[in-house]
């Protein structure tokens, strides 16, 4: 009897260490999921890389693999749909059609191109000619599609400014055409393209209930209708263009829905006789500007693109014409 009493006791103490472990373990995973989820330690974000538009896109999601895996097929097939529309390296692109035809007839356009002109007239009109999409006979000009080995003359610019000119355009609003008034005139969308994908993309991810994170192309970004988790706004920090591998310390706080794009002349120049000059020309001049980067913050991506580079070239006193015609837009100058 007195070995049978042992024996029953013996399992009533394994029976409730068993009992005891259960129930730590278990008070250990409540406390691990409280400190996780009530303490603010959201899951990281889940992003994927990938090249296109002639730059790297990124895009970040704060949800599952599955939506990041979809969100990337919607975000590559609207930058391919804007590639289409805008390239000047693909000879179908409607860009490409209409730079070869417009001086000899009116070209019609696409509902698509038709946005992205009207909306290029606005920031023409609101720039004071700052902003201009006439300006790639400028940038063959400076050897950024045509390489050469010399900075241009006086000569040469002012030749090739004949051909610059938002002005120059005539368009048709009804039949939706537009005309060169003048021949060599060709348009450069780099100002406004990868904002309008940014743009279209965040609205594919909305309709596909993808809410909460960012579209990065080459630097525009996209925030997506809802804040991360636990969050109000989306952080993102301005790179320092004096050091190529540093940021600036002051973080933007960026409301859900809205974008950011930085323009500057550090990270796509020519070099003639040991010196730097920006791909950011002056329609006006016929130069590099000379603002080193300047960052915008704006209700969608293509006014970012737009009011960043009109400021680039333009300097403060666009700025200061930008934001007195949009209360909700935000202009910062690297220093």
């Amino acid at each position: 009897m007195s070995e049978e009493r042992n024996r029953t006791q013996r399992e009533k103490h394994r029976r409730s260490a068993a009992v005891f472990t259960a129930v730590a373990f278990l008070v250990i995973l409540l406390l691990f999921i409280t400190g996780k989820y009530l303490l603010g330690k959201e899951p990281s974000p889940l992003s994927a890389e990938f090249q296109t538009m002639g730059t790297l896109a990124k895009v970040t999601v704060y949800s599952s693999e599955n939506d990041l895996i979809t969100a990337c097929e919607l975000c590559q097939r609207e930058f391919e749909n804007v590639t289409a529309l805008c390239s000047l390296y693909d000879a179908k692109s409607e860009l490409s059609r209409l730079n070869a035809m417009a001086a000899s007839a009116p070209f019609a356009c696409s509902k698509e191109m038709w946005t992205l002109l009207m909306r290029a007239k606005k920031a023409y009109e609101e720039s004071s000619g700052n902003f201009d999409i006439t300006v790639k006979p400028l940038m063959d000009l400076w050897g950024f599609y045509r390489k050469r080995n010399t900075i241009p003359s006086d000569e040469e610019i002012a030749n090739v400014m004949k051909s610059v000119g938002f002005d120059k355009l005539e368009f048709d609003e009804k039949a939706r055409t537009i005309l060169f008034t003048v021949p060599g005139m060709a348009l450069d969308m780099g100002g406004i393209g990868k904002g309008y994908a940014a743009d279209r993309a965040a609205e594919a991810l909305a309709a596909a209930n993808i809410r909460a994170g960012v579209i990065d192309i080459g630097g525009n970004l996209r925030m997506l209708p809802e804040p991360p988790p636990g969050k109000k706004f989306y952080h993102v920090a301005m790179r320092d263009p004096k050091r190529r591998n540093s940021i600036l310390p002051d973080m933007l706080k960026i409301a859900p829905g809205m974008a950011v794009a930085t323009s500057g002349n550090y990270e796509r120049f020519v070099i003639f006789d040991g010196k730097k000059y920006g791909h950011l020309l002056s329609p006006i001049t016929g130069s590099p500007a000379a603002v080193t980067a300047v960052t915008a913050v704006a209700p969608t991506a293509m006014d970012a693109d737009v009011f960043s580079t009109s400021c680039a070239i333009g300097g403060e006193s666009a700025a200061n014409r930008i934001k007195e015609q949009h209360s909700d837009v935000k202009i910062h100058f690297a220093r």
